[in-house]
């Protein structure tokens, strides 16, 4: 290996390696509210993990982080219009309560979380659940369109970058996807709503895809290296949804993204056939994709099977499922992982070394330390 390549940073290697290909490495995904870095903080509450949590825990394995941050409240942009109030938060036992209420103009919207000690949220309640409710979403999305100053992005983005470091890679996360409708919904109204409301749920999309312009342009000011495109399994919905919805808006916000120079990683930890065999995936402007995983985490037939009906453009991560991260031996792991690995070189796939979905509390840290240590 030359100098040149051993002196690059992080964020540099992961960029690279999604483009180009070149060494394999590890990436297991730690974070995002599943609660392994909280069990190694020593802590309990997962919300009480914090981002030193979280890079201390990446800092344990011989992996290449892919540090996720949130984007800000939208509702933030425009606080003339909005504020958030709580009306509970409460603790009883090994269980946290909390109701919140979005004001939105005359209008309101409530969202019921629960959190369990070291299993996290759940949420209870979204912000919409019935069809009368779009009509606040749509006045929301009209508010946000008149916004012209997205500097307070811009900067979020700057301290995410600031906190994480220079040198490592950075994706922030905002329900960019046009069809999941800012997640007011949930997965299963949402589809109910694009199937009995299809002219209102496209206008909103349209409106979406136009926020979504203004906030790739402030992410990228910002100086991250990705943008979050979410998408749901085929245990959520049809490959109908796909056509219509997913894959040509997807087309429109990830060539936006790729303007700005910016990579689209996503993320899908269910069942991905049928969809993956029609080619949906190939047409959506992906470049990182997680997670190519067999039952009983997800449904496809092989992994040398998925591989060979994904664009070789595309770069891939996974795809140990949690199931055998928590009930195998670190040997299992190693041999498990292993097969992963020489697929991949078979194949001449560019492949990142990771689990089937961001690893849970329970997980034996040694596992992780099997999966990660196959590639020394």
């Amino acid at each position: 290996m030359s100098e040149a390549r051993t002196n690059k940073t992080n964020r540099e290697k992961y960029k690279e390696y999604i483009k180009n290909g070149g060494k394999m490495f590890a990436s297991p995904q730690i974070g995002a509210g599943a609660g392994f870095d909280t069990k190694l903080a020593g802590k309990e509450w997962i919300s009480q993990t914090t981002f030193e949590d979280l890079k201390n825990a990446c800092k344990k394995f011989n992996m290449i982080p892919l540090y996720n941050f949130g984007m800000i409240d939208l509702a933030s942009l425009i606080p003339d219009e909005c504020h958030w109030e709580n009306l509970k938060s409460e603790e009883i036992g090994d269980r946290k309560y909390y109701e919140n209420r979005l004001h939105i103009g005359k209008y309101f919207l409530d969202v019921h979380l629960i959190e369990d000690k070291i299993k996290g949220f759940v949420q209870t309640k979204n912000l919409i659940t019935e069809e009368d409710e779009l009509k606040i979403l749509d006045y929301y999305l009209d508010r946000l369109l008149e916004v012209t100053d997205f500097t307070p992005v811009v900067e979020h983005v700057k301290n995410c970058r600031n906190t994480a470091g220079e040198d490592e890679a950075i994706d922030i996360q905002w329900a960019m996807q046009p069809y999941e409708l800012f997640c007011f919904p949930d997965t299963m109204n949402t589809a109910i709503f694009a199937f009995e409301q299809r002219d209102i749920f496209i206008k909103m999309m349209e409106k979406i895809l136009r926020i979504d312009e203004n906030l790739i342009k402030a992410v990228a000011l910002g100086g991250s290296d990705f943008v979050f495109l979410g998408g749901p399994g085929s245990e959520m919905i049809s490959p109908k949804y796909y056509e219509d919805f997913l894959v040509p808006y997807s087309e429109i916000v990830t060539s936006a993204a790729h303007k700005e120079n910016l990579l689209i990683y996503s993320h899908i930890c269910s069942p991905i056939e049928p969809m993956l065999t029609k080619g949906y995936y190939n047409q959506m402007g992906i470049d990182l994709f997680e997670t190519l995983s067999p039952e009983p985490v997800g449904n496809i037939k092989s992994l040398e099977d998925a591989f060979n009906k994904l664009s070789p453009d595309m770069c891939t991560r996974g795809n140990i499922g949690l199931d055998r991260l928590l009930l195998c031996s670190p040997d299992e792991i190693r041999d498990i992982a292993g097969d992963i690995v020489r697929t991949a070189e078979k194949l001449r796939r560019k492949h990142i070394l990771a689990a089937s979905d961001y690893l849970f509390y329970d997980v034996p840290e040694e596992n992780v330390h099997a999966m990660c240590d196959v590639l020394l």
